[in-house]
């Protein structure tokens, strides 16, 4: 007698046929975004976010972006510097949309929300990233995530190791830095889905 936690073979009936859907009802991805990681654009964003006068009276050489060292680079395609580990998890794999020989060459990894329940989708927003990378020496640094939101507004939240920089809001692509003191040691910056789907293109990190 087979047990309770036994798989048993059933025969199923399928009476009403799947529709497959056209090609014109399923989502077409916008158009990549190249990866930014020139420092005067990143220092750009810099200046533009709110708390930045209170940032800076505490680190007045945060500005000077000519002296920043680049210390590592994270995508989907890449890694450069002292980048060691890019974690991804639950990225959405959705054929000839984000399919993963898409989201290679487009560097980039997609993850969903809602609005795909016709297709099967659980419609979670469990999308994790995380970026390890060693800081070579004691200091002040720049972790600049650059996210794409898809159709309409996303949020999430990042954080340094186990420190949150609290939520990130963002409709379309942004390029936003994240000023953080670290010692000389492996870190994890980490991107946690919180609402809307988006795509993750990209992470600097410069020595300030």
């Amino acid at each position: 007698m087979a047990s309770k936690d036994e798989f048993r073979l059933s025969l199923q009936k399928a009476s009403t046929p799947d529709r497959a859907p056209t090609q014109r009802e399923r989502p077409s991805a916008p158009r990549a975004a190249k990866l930014i990681t020139e420092p005067r654009l990143i220092a750009k964003a810099l200046r533009s976010t709110a708390g930045f006068a209170d940032v800076v009276a505490l680190v007045p050489g945060i500005v000077k972006w000519q002296d920043w060292f680049p210390v590592a680079t994270f995508s989907v395609c890449q890694k450069f510097g002292t980048a060691a580990w890019l974690d991804i998890w639950d990225a959405d794999h959705f054929d000839g949309f984000t399919d993963m020989q898409r989201c290679v060459s487009d560097c980039r990894a997609w993850f969903s929300a809602e609005g795909y329940a016709f297709w099967g989708a659980p419609q979670t927003k469990t999308g994790r990233i995380n970026c390890y990378f060693r800081a070579p020496t004691a200091g002040n640094y720049i972790c600049t995530a650059q996210l794409q939101s898809y159709n309409g507004a996303a949020s999430v939240e990042c954080l340094i190791d186990n420190s949150s920089f609290g939520l990130l809001p963002f409709n379309g692509t942004i390029v936003q830095p994240h000023p953080c003191t670290l010692t000389a040691d492996y870190h994890s910056f980490r991107i946690r889905q919180v609402s809307g789907s988006f795509f993750f293109v990209g992470l600097t990190v410069w020595r300030a």
